[in-house]
């Protein structure tokens, strides 16, 4: 009886076989679709999420740099105008000691001022200060000179033009020394004349 059954009934439909590779391919049709999608919905999700977080500006305002961002600035330029007064000063001592250096004496002048400032230190408004050198040339005069207390350094000037005599001269004092005793150095003009100052912009 084996013999009677026909081979062609024991395969597989050919339909069977064709219809399997085109589902697969809707199939993966279809993953596709929905990971592109999942995808787009992914990248909606991260917008709403960073413009939540970011500030929301507040209409007729402009946005405001943080405290400590100002605060630096401010810092900066504290610092930089410290920096440039220092500069100046630097180039206002550098023309007086070169002036100093180079200018030649007037004798009969220079020695009369320098008695006379010598002098004035033994007055009673100059006892917390004393002098320790003075120079005079034609126009200018340099002086150093050691103070007992700050009090004393902050009102030589006036009381050293009061004591001795000086009416009409200029006089810049600037601090001395090697920082272990207080000390200044004094340039003072000679009547009518001016001290060789630093120009400025």
């Amino acid at each position: 009886m084996r013999g009677n059954v026909p081979e062609a009934a024991t395969a597989p439909p050919v339909a069977t076989e064709a219809r399997a590779p085109a589902e697969l391919e809707r199939e993966v049709r279809a993953l596709r679709a929905e990971l592109e999608s999942l995808r787009q919905g992914q990248g909606r999700l991260t917008r709403q999420v960073e413009s939540a977080s970011a500030p929301t500006p507040v209409a007729g305002t402009e946005a405001q740099p943080p405290p400590e961002a100002g605060k630096r600035s401010a810092e900066e330029e504290r610092a930089a105008a410290e920096e440039v007064r220092k500069e100046r000063l630097a180039e206002l001592d550098a023309r007086l000691e070169i002036a100093v250096q180079t200018e030649a004496r007037d004798t009969t002048w220079a020695g009369n001022t320098e008695e006379k400032l010598s002098g004035a230190f033994h007055a009673p408004e100059l006892a917390g200060s004393h002098l320790t050198r003075v120079d005079c040339r034609t126009k200018l005069c340099v002086l150093e000179v050691e103070h007992d207390t700050p009090e004393a350094r902050a009102e030589l000037l006036m009381s050293l033009q009061r004591s001795a005599g000086i009416r009409g001269a200029q006089a810049v004092l600037r601090p001395a020394g090697d920082g272990t005793r207080l000390a200044s150095r004094v340039y003072l003009s000679r009547t009518g004349e001016r001290l060789p100052m630093t120009s400025r912009p």
